[in-house]
């Protein structure tokens, strides 16, 4: 039986035909989730070999944010120049010109991304601003946080709380290392799971949800649905839909990063606790296979 809801693993999505004449010097960029998936926003997975850039460029109708995944790469927006590592997030507003290239020779530079509220790629505004040249690398960093112009948060610096378990909020922790207090219209949020530990039934009014499983292995209900994931899958939630999250490894942790799309933070999201995740839940038939 397929899913109803987006369950999609991105190593088989297949790779997007970019112009690298309009800046497009990418190895590998994949459309996550788009339109197509019935999702506001659009969610993209890039991969940069050594010596890829992504040339200067602005998006004038959405705002942008990634994640780096793994690699170390230089940024430029506006007058911001910052070497990002994984775990870094980063903002940056619509209309302000921006760049990445990969600065290992021998790793590669992989980004999660997403264009806030552009429905599609045509969507987003994409203008063209030209080369990165040999003075753009040669810039100094920005090297102090208060001196950027535009967020740039490690996931290590941003403090894990506890969250009410009366409201089935069992995992073990919980931060937003982009909310509205960075000026953000769709709050990232990262989940933090220790073996056997589950996110109950719940569901957000006010917005939809994208989790990415960055480690580990859980099992995550979606309305009908029941589907396995593993690191570098996705499932996406529309606003109103019941959902849970379980970390089904006896000795593993699970962290899943994701967005709320379209508000700034947890308390504007509409929780609501729908009830506890049940032993014939995590038993249930799977829906498909990613």
């Amino acid at each position: 039986m397929p899913f109803e809801h987006p369950y999609i693993r991105i190593g088989d999505l297949a790779p997007e035909k970019m112009d690298e004449a309009q800046g497009w010097a990418v190895s590998e960029f994949r459309v996550v989730l788009s339109e197509k998936e019935n999702c506001s926003s659009t969610m993209f997975h890039a991969v940069f070999q050594a010596g890829d850039r992504l040339k200067k460029h602005r998006h004038d109708s959405c705002d942008e944010q990634y994640y780096v995944v793994s690699g170390h790469g230089l940024a430029g927006a506006g007058a911001d120049r910052v070497e990002v590592h994984a775990g870094h997030y980063h903002y940056i507003p619509k209309g302000v010109e921006h760049w990445l290239v990969n600065l290992s020779r021998n790793e590669p530079l992989i980004i999660l991304g997403l264009y806030d509220r552009a429905p599609n790629m045509g969507a987003t505004g994409y203008v063209f601003c030209g080369d990165v040249t040999e003075d753009d690398l040669r810039a100094p960093r920005t090297l102090r946080n208060d001196n950027l112009q535009y967020p740039l948060v490690h996931q290590d610096a941003v403090p894990m709380v506890k969250v009410s378990r009366d409201e089935g909020w069992t995992q073990d922790y919980f931060c937003e290392p982009l909310n509205r207090d960075h000026g953000v219209g769709s709050c990232w949020m990262y989940g933090y799971f220790g073996p056997g530990t589950v996110h109950m039934k719940h569901r957000h009014d006010n917005c939809e949800e994208i989790c990415y499983v960055l480690k580990g292995h859980g099992l995550a209900g979606v309305g009908a649905d029941r589907g396995e994931l593993a690191p570098g899958d996705v499932h996406f939630i529309p606003a109103g839909c019941e959902h849970w999250l379980a970390n089904i490894s006896d000795s593993e942790d699970l962290v899943a990063p994701g967005w709320y799309i379209g508000v700034g933070a947890l308390d504007e999201s509409g929780f609501a606790y729908n009830g506890p995740v049940t032993d014939e839940d995590i038993n249930a038939s799977r829906t498909g296979q990613l």
